[in-house]
């Protein structure tokens, strides 16, 4: 504070202007921190922003109600009770495989299940595992491309100051050499390999923790695949030994009421 703040005149916009201050010379900091380290800044700028994008995207995609929502087992379970109870599905149960096909990623795997229910268990089981494979494919998009950004921003930061290097020595080698303008040089030099791990610290971070979701989300599809793959093997009358008890259709109104 200064002798004015001290003595009574402080303004209640003083706090304000400080903080603009400190974002303005934060900001000319950072892009003077950018013109230094040279072309390979911009490089690494656009790895930083395709890092962050596919980071947002697999936080959204990985939420668990979107891949493995409540109560999809019981919705796919009722609606084989009322598929085997009809030799074709009417409209509303065609419509609400439809919505459970689309709700997640667990309601793919379940459907295809329901689609070969009457066939032979090696062929439901041959049609759950493929489209298993397919929905851990979609799981893992861009989380090896995360990984390579990781492991390239280093290298791209190194390769900068190697150049910025380069050129420094050669302009001194013409000249009588300076060791204060050759220090200044090196130092602006690093900025590039400081960039490369400012991004690559946190993408690998990032991988690690979003590799290790998915990683869970998989075994819990698994551990699901595995009890839908039983339910289709029992016998429509194990399944349902009263004939008078109906199938709970509370799910599939939900399904349909979300489609």
């Amino acid at each position: 504070m200064n002798d004015e703040t001290s003595s009574g005149d402080w303004s209640p916009d003083e706090p304000i202007d400080w903080f603009k201050r400190r974002c303005f010379e934060r900001s000319q900091t950072m892009i003077d921190l950018f013109r230094q380290a040279g072309w390979p800044a911009w490089i690494l700028l656009a790895m930083s922003v395709l890092a962050l994008a596919i980071v947002l995207d697999r936080l959204w995609f990985f939420r668990r109600r979107r891949v493995i929502p409540p109560q999809a087992l019981e919705t796919a379970s009722d609606l084989l009770a009322l598929l085997r109870q009809q030799a074709s599905g009417s409209a509303d149960l065609q419509q609400a495989r439809q919505a459970l096909e689309k709700s997640s990623a667990a309601g793919k795997i379940l459907v295809s299940g329901l689609e070969v229910f009457r066939a032979d268990p090696a062929d439901q089981e041959l049609a759950v595992q493929i489209r298993g494979q397919h929905t851990v494919r979609e799981l893992e998009r861009g989380l090896s491309l995360l990984a390579t950004l990781a492991s390239l921003a280093p290298l791209v930061g190194l390769l900068g100051t190697v150049a910025a290097m380069i050129d420094a020595f050669g302009v001194q080698s013409g000249a009588q050499a300076d060791p204060q303008a050759l220090a200044a040089a090196i130092a602006m030099a690093l900025n590039a390999t400081g960039l490369g791990l400012g991004l690559a610290i946190p993408a690998t971070l990032a991988h690690r923790l979003l590799r290790e979701r998915c990683d869970a989300l998989v075994a819990d599809l698994e551990m699901m695949a595995q009890h839908w793959l039983q339910q289709l093997r029992m016998p429509a009358k194990a399944a349902n030994p009263d004939e008078g008890l109906k199938p709970n259709t509370q799910g599939l109104r939900q399904v349909l009421a979300g489609s």
